[in-house]
């Protein structure tokens, strides 16, 4: 059988929707196999994960797997993916887009006919504590020399993020990249232009601005740059990192997989 689908991105970070709204309840179909096979670069079209959109109680639903088949709850480029989707096919509000998730319901904000955006979360330490003690010793204010760099651990929600910020481009054979790191330049106090790693390009986006309004290296409201792309990311004081930007769409197309029996 073949399956529809489409293929959205939110900066450098693809995701494969396939929408089952329409489909009765119950007809459910191997979605961890099926993510494994189309998230593929050489047997499929290239993706992070798979959104699966239903109905659950006449509402939207979005569920969604990696590309090793492990089902999760939709991180944020997810949920914009999919609420572009719905918002387009007119089944959203003016306003917001809400979801049901596994983990309970989200909310992505309607900002005009493109840009979509969600609160991230409060950023935090490692132990929950208050941001503004990670700049430790040297204190909020503090700048690292031309080329050099500083670290600052930032907690959101359940992930916890090595930020990286310089105020120069680094050499890049100075580089040492792990999985929970994320590379932030200032390139002035408006924009900062990040390299994600295998990280949510919004987690990144918002853990970056977080920690460079802590070190005095962004204002509370910047441009973002990731993958090339342009995200808007705001921290208010006392509140949480609310990130936007516009969900894109790549491509359209069939999956086949073999009839259920």
């Amino acid at each position: 059988m073949n399956l529809p689908f489409l293929k959205l991105r939110v900066a450098d970070c693809p995701w494969i929707v396939f929408d089952r709204s329409s489909e009765a309840p119950g007809d459910e179909l191997p979605w961890g196999p099926i993510a494994v096979d189309i998230c593929s670069r050489s047997r499929g079209a290239s993706a992070v994960g798979v959104i699966v959109l239903g109905r659950r109680d006449g509402r939207p639903e979005a569920r969604t797997w990696d590309s090793a088949g492990e089902p999760r709850d939709p991180p944020p480029a997810a949920l914009l993916c999919a609420s572009r989707l719905l918002f387009d096919a007119g089944r959203a509000g003016p306003d917001s887009v809400s979801l049901r998730i596994p983990s309970g319901e989200a909310e992505v904000m309607v900002i005009d006919s493109r840009i979509l955006g969600l609160s991230v979360g409060f950023p935090s330490r490692e132990d929950g504590s208050s941001l503004g003690e990670a700049a430790g010793a040297l204190g909020r204010g503090f700048s690292a020399p031309a080329g050099l760099c500083v670290a600052m651990p930032v907690r959101l929600g359940a992930e916890t993020l090595e930020v990286v910020l310089f105020d120069s481009p680094p050499a890049r054979k100075s580089v040492r990249r792990t999985a929970s790191r994320v590379d932030a330049l200032a390139v002035s106090r408006q924009e900062l232009r990040v390299r994600r790693g295998t990280r949510d390009p919004l987690v990144a986006a918002a853990a970056a601005l977080a920690a460079a309004v802590e070190a005095d290296y962004a204002d509370r409201e910047a441009s973002v740059i990731v993958g090339g792309d342009r995200l808007v990311a705001q921290w208010p004081e006392g509140g949480p990192v609310f990130v936007a930007t516009a969900p894109e769409y790549c491509l359209s197309g069939e999956f086949w997989i073999a009839e259920p029996r």
